[in-house]
């Protein structure tokens, strides 16, 4: 079974100059910078590869601060229904079975605490 991360979440009350911190100071590449409703779905890479961050813009009505919100980390497989079978026989609870999506195919598990992770296929 390959499995990696993906992506990982941030949330930011001012997405603009949470890219501007990513790309300025820490050296971050936008990769995707598309509207998503009111506003817009933002990814940076680091300089070295490997999985990105999603600048996403906080709720207003989610509670304050929003950075003590949990992050939403996103692995990815090659095979999504192997790897869901392979995890799900191994005692891995998911909430949603993989299925197809508009943006790809996707499956939520969460740990032994509850935690929701997404899984996607590449």
């Amino acid at each position: 079974m390959a499995l990696g991360i993906s992506q990982v979440t941030i949330y930011v009350e001012d997405q603009q100059k949470a890219v501007d911190f990513w790309t300025d100071k820490m050296g971050f590449t936008v990769t995707t910078d598309l509207p998503y409703g009111e506003d817009r779905w933002i990814e940076v890479t680091p300089p070295t590869g490997g999985p990105g961050l999603v600048i996403y813009k906080a709720d207003p009505s989610w509670p304050t601060p929003a950075k003590d919100l949990p992050n939403y980390v996103l692995f990815q497989a090659d095979d999504i229904v192997e790897t869901y079978e392979e995890l799900a026989a191994r005692g891995v609870e998911f909430t949603q079975a993989p299925k197809q999506e508009p943006w790809g195919w996707s499956a939520v598990f969460k740990d032994d605490e509850g935690h929701l992770f997404h899984l996607g296929q590449r």
